[in-house]
């Protein structure tokens, strides 16, 4: 559908637009979900699921609008900087799902500062250092918060 020589379609399909859709959607679903709580158990949900839902579709809105109104086609680069960012997120989550937290954050922070961001080996590795030392300072010492080992590593040392 082409409205003023804007396609609606492609418009509404852009990943912010999904995004505020789906956060709105989770918000709002979880909000009404809520309702079915007994009455001691709602209130706390609702108090942040009442104003979080009005905010979450006040996005969608605001997000539904500056698509429409931004929506001259995309830029190669702009598609492919996406692409990029999908990609790294993936590997992200591949990585501490495969090597856990405390080995594959450092290592995929310095593969995406060298091979993604283009920095300075001395920047992505200072990074990568105070990654695992933050994680686990915080989280394993500090806060007695065991993170994921990872499946692999899990798997090795059965």
């Amino acid at each position: 559908m082409t409205t003023n020589g804007v396609n609606v379609g492609t418009a509404l399909v852009s990943s912010r637009v999904l995004t505020a859709g789906v956060m709105a959607a989770v918000v709002v679903s979880m909000t009404v979900l809520a309702f079915g709580f007994p009455p001691a158990a709602r209130l706390m949900p609702l108090l942040a699921g009442l104003p979080g839902s009005v905010l979450a579709l006040i996005c969608l809105g605001r997000e539904v609008r500056g698509a429409l109104e931004d929506a001259a086609p995309e830029a190669a680069d702009a598609r492919r900087a996406e692409r990029a960012m999908l990609a790294w997120t993936l590997a992200f989550f591949a990585g501490i799902l495969a090597a856990g937290f405390l080995i594959a954050a450092p290592l995929l922070v310095v593969a995406y500062l060298r091979v993604g961001a283009r920095e300075r080996w001395t920047i992505a590795l200072g990074s990568a250092a105070i990654t695992w030392a933050l994680l686990y300072g915080l989280f394993e010492l500090a806060f007695r918060i065991p993170l994921f080992d990872g499946l692999l590593v899990a798997a090795l040392s059965t």
